[in-house]
């Protein structure tokens, strides 16, 4: 097998969800019964076949072209789609880290169609994880413009996996894409996709997106951000879902916080983009929530607020509480986790000891909500990190898969006990 990942210029083209197709509503049993917390079932039901989009009328391929290949839409029912994902039929869009595409082919080979917001520069490039077959992922490189991307060729006439993995974050709007179909030698054909049996959202900041993590220095201050360096799909909530064969959904945006960003930077905080399908879009549709149900939701979140001169301890659990109340809100069924660390130290800033204080706070916040009838929400500490460390002293890859381990065991623990 030979795999061929071609450095393809690409553009952002805008995308609405005009002509979006009506999709199955998934509604929860606990929302059914009024019920939250614990004691309520927890079958949520399959993803439709084409993941969060739901597509399910019948398409048409294009005429073969001069190569033999032709073209296949991305409204095809057999393209699985996972994330936070704008599902305009003529093109689905997506900016936050880890959405993932997957398909199952009968064929010889399969070119993929994009269009991409990056704009050349060391932090506005934007790469993609292609495996096939399941083997080690290939980096794919992808510049300004719309091109075909051949994936794989040569391969034995039969069936195959592909797994395509946004690696970045939106950045700012040059972290945007669309899909825009892939292409297949005539005569092949798409088929049906496995969903993996669980579902997970994670949701935080720059941890979660996996900034700088492919960076591995005793010496951060001479390293900053990169997007060739940022692998959301090496970061500690995509491992964790592998570890537990899981769906993987990740709302994170470096530099937020709960009430107040990175240094009072400007932008949304967390709980406004948990809202959004496309973050820093005010054009872009709302999230509609019915189309994924998690069966975990991780939030890892504070770092930010913490940052110097250090938060208003009462303003923070406030807003903390109102979050997971609101998450609550969304999935009334849904374990949630709230995570602390691994970035925080109580020597920076000195005078504010913010790894003592997040866990004070934040399992003030979970006791509380545990206290009044939520037995469904829980607490859990990750082990700081230590050098060596990824740009701007974010997690290693090696500390990723770590935590990884930590958490997958804690939502598994949670899972098997009664509930």
């Amino acid at each position: 097998m030979s795999i061929r990942c071609l450095l393809v210029s690409i553009v952002l083209l805008g995308c609405t969800s005009q002509g979006t197709p009506p999709h199955p509503v998934r509604t929860s049993p606990g929302a059914a019964n009024g019920k939250t917390g614990a004691g309520v079932a927890h079958d949520l039901g399959a993803l439709t076949s084409s993941g969060v989009c739901g597509f399910t009328a019948p398409v048409t391929y294009g005429a073969p072209g001069p190569d033999g290949m032709v073209d296949v839409p991305p409204d095809d029912p057999s393209i699985f789609y996972m994330g936070r994902v704008d599902c305009d039929p003529s093109g689905p869009a997506f900016a936050f880290p880890a959405v993932s595409v997957r398909l199952r082919f009968h064929g010889t080979a399969l070119d993929l169609r994009l269009s991409d917001g990056g704009t050349g520069t060391p932090t506005s490039t934007n790469y993609y994880d292609v495996s096939v077959d399941g083997a080690a992922p290939i980096r794919l490189e992808a510049a300004a413009g719309d091109h075909a991307y051949p994936l794989a060729s040569g391969l034995a006439d039969g069936e195959h996996t592909v797994e395509i993995v946004k690696r970045g974050e939106s950045n700012g709007n040059t972290g945007k894409a669309r899909l825009l179909g892939f292409r297949l030698p005539t005569g092949a054909r798409l088929l049906p996709v496995r969903q993996r049996p669980r579902r997970l959202e994670f949701v935080g900041d720059s941890i979660t997106t996996g900034y700088g993590n492919e960076v591995s220095t005793t010496q951060p201050d001479l390293f900053h951000f990169t997007t060739l360096h940022s692998n959301a799909n090496a970061a500690y909530g995509a491992v964790a879902a592998r570890r537990l064969d899981a769906e993987y959904v990740a709302v994170a945006v470096s530099g937020r916080g709960v009430y107040r960003n990175w240094t009072d930077a400007p932008g949304e905080l967390a709980p406004e983009f948990y809202d959004d399908t496309l973050p820093d879009d005010a054009a872009a549709p709302a999230w509609d929530f019915t189309r994924y149900l998690p069966h975990v939701v991780v939030v890892n979140l504070g770092t930010n607020d913490f940052s110097p001169p250090g938060p208003d301890h009462d303003a923070f659990r406030a807003a903390y509480a109102r979050f997971l109340e609101r998450i609550r809100a969304r999935y009334p069924d849904a374990l949630l986790l709230a995570v602390v660390g691994p970035m925080l130290t109580d020597s920076y800033p000195p005078e504010v000891r913010a790894w003592s204080a997040i866990q004070s706070d934040v399992a003030a916040v979970v006791d509380e909500l545990r206290a009044r009838g939520d037995t469904r929400v829980h607490f859990l500490a990750l082990t700081p990190q230590q050098a060596p460390y990824g740009e701007d002293y974010h997690p290693t890859v090696a500390t990723h898969l770590r935590i990884a381990r930590e958490v997958a065991a804690e939502i598994q623990r949670l899972l098997a006990s009664p509930r």
